[in-house]
């Protein structure tokens, strides 16, 4: 069964430093790491912001309707990949791939010191 982390409680939190209302969990299995996170919205992007660099996000996957501007991250360097589909549908077979290409380019070849993270949420978290 995969660790799963929240980051609630986990590290200091220093002053004037916030984090979303509903903090992203970490989900690592082996080499794998996976950041699952409410939908940002423009008011509070910067805060997810920091959980991403925190957990060295590489990539955010949106598989619902854009609810931010993506110009902050990908000034980062961080990558947007928009995979929608319904609420309650299985994905199609092209997002599937897809995904199943990001996360064997993200994960293939990476040292323990360098570990990418994988961000993905739709409006409602965990809804998928």
């Amino acid at each position: 069964m995969p660790a799963m982390r929240s980051n609630r409680g986990s590290g200091p939190i220093l002053a004037g430093q916030r984090s979303p209302i509903n903090p992203p969990t970490l989900i690592e299995y082996n080499h794998l790491r996976f950041l699952i996170a409410d939908a940002p919205s423009n008011n509070n992007l910067s805060l997810y912001m920091q959980e991403f660099e925190r957990y060295n996000v590489t990539d955010v996957v949106r598989v619902c309707d854009p609810t931010y501007n993506t110009d902050p991250l990908l000034a980062r360097g961080i990558k947007v990949h928009d995979w929608v589909f319904g609420d309650g549908d299985a994905p199609p077979s092209q997002i599937v791939n897809e995904w199943l290409d990001l996360v064997q380019t993200r994960f293939c070849c990476n040292d323990d010191d360098d570990r990418p993270a994988i961000a993905c949420h739709c409006v409602a978290g965990l809804g998928r």
